[in-house]
């Protein structure tokens, strides 16, 4: 019964944090990289603090299911799927601190994304990137039961390097057009 209580508790943080870091990508990308008012970095602030509060009870149940896990069977923790999960949220979690600490002050800054640096860009687009692979991923794993006991470390974290890979290569396409577009407006204003 606890067993059943923690993973409920846990899918339920996964969705609330999944469920806030989409919308929240979503509310960015309509500002399109420029200074946000007010109300949004209010926004962002406050969804910042969620997820961080569900990745805490996520670590804390995960935790907890894995040791149950444990002490029903010792080889419980030879699941090479389950040191990968282990290994994305831990990425997943530095990540966090990268983007509490540098990418959200400068969204949230009055310059605005693209009125930044180019390597300041660059380092938030790729903390974006980061955190919406690793938690998708994450719960990707949490849900990907026939690779228990099955998939291989090495498979589990190439298919999670082949994502990152990909998303970055898009973000960055992305990032290309958003700076086309910044430019040419400003060009066009001035004229």
């Amino acid at each position: 019964m606890l067993k059943t209580l923690l993973v409920y508790i846990h899918l339920i943080a996964a969705c609330l944090a999944v469920g806030i870091l989409l919308l929240q990508d979503l509310a960015l990308a309509r500002w399109r990289g420029r200074a946000m008012d007010h109300e949004s970095v209010i926004n962002l602030q406050r969804n910042a603090g969620l997820v961080t509060l569900a990745l805490a009870i996520l670590w804390v149940s995960g935790l907890a299911i894995v040791a149950i896990g444990y002490l029903d069977n010792p080889a419980y923790l030879m699941n090479q799927k389950l040191w990968a999960k282990f290994t994305v949220v831990s990425i997943l979690t530095i990540n966090g601190l990268f983007l509490h600490f540098y990418s959200f002050p400068v969204l949230a800054s009055p310059r605005g994304f693209l009125g930044t640096n180019k390597g300041s860009q660059l380092l938030v687009l790729v903390t974006a990137v980061i955190s919406l692979v690793s938690w998708l991923y994450s719960c990707y794993l949490g849900i990907a039961r026939p690779w228990n006991n099955v998939a291989p470390y090495s498979y589990v974290m190439t298919i999670y390097g082949g994502l990152m890979i990909a998303a970055l290569l898009v973000a960055l396409e992305c990032w290309r057009e958003l700076r086309v577009g910044y430019w040419q407006g400003l060009v066009n204003s001035n004229n």
